[in-house]
């Protein structure tokens, strides 16, 4: 469309493209909205009081993931979610924190490893006790195998200062964590109960 519309001289954009971007920022709010409230409801429907959401500031600068990723990623708006978990934690008393997340990855939650806060100014290299395999597989120190996401989530939890991540507590959910797929239609249902 961009080619055609270069060649015809045309200024600005067209109609069909203004019809095209607003129909893509409608679905990708109704995405956001969605996961949002399936996310909320399921801290209350199991007690959860606090949310705890990593961020890595500048996650989206001078990225290199590879030509589609990069595409794909930087195009979510992950601000606006942000945005919206928070006003939905404060309108039904949830506790919202954001968490600086570096070095949650490679630390071991099961080891203990003290995690580090990145500066930029000063880089050093850490070494951590267990490493990622592969994309999801974890290796502890002593061997164990345990999820890569799962790890690093619980690593968050603990840079957060939040009480409740013991090691052994949560030892068997970091080797097979519950998955969730989203499913923007049961979503509905769900929100429309």
């Amino acid at each position: 469309m961009q080619s055609i519309k270069d060649k015809q001289g045309i200024k600005g954009l067209t109609k069909r493209q203004i019809s095209i971007t607003v129909n893509r920022n409608n679905k990708v709010r109704d995405y956001l909205n969605k996961a949002a409230r399936y996310l909320i409801n399921w801290c209350i429907e199991n007690r959860i009081s606090t949310l705890v959401l990593g961020v890595n500031p500048g996650m989206k600068q001078n990225i290199n993931l590879g030509k589609k990723t990069n595409q794909n990623f930087v195009q979510i708006p992950h601000h606006n979610f942000r945005f919206k978990l928070k006003a939905m934690c404060d309108r039904y008393g949830l506790t919202y924190t954001e968490q600086e997340e570096s070095y949650t990855s490679k630390a071991s939650f099961l080891d203990g490893d003290l995690i580090p806060v990145y500066n930029a100014d000063n880089p050093t290299e850490y070494s951590f006790s267990g490493k990622r395999i592969k994309r999801g597989l974890y290796k502890t120190r002593k061997g164990k195998l345990i999820n890569a996401d799962a790890n690093g989530a619980a690593n968050i939890g603990v840079k957060s200062n939040l009480n409740g991540f013991i090691p052994d507590r949560l030892e068997a959910s970091l080797a097979m964590p519950l998955r969730v797929k989203f499913d923007v239609t049961s979503v509905r249902q769900i929100c429309s109960a």
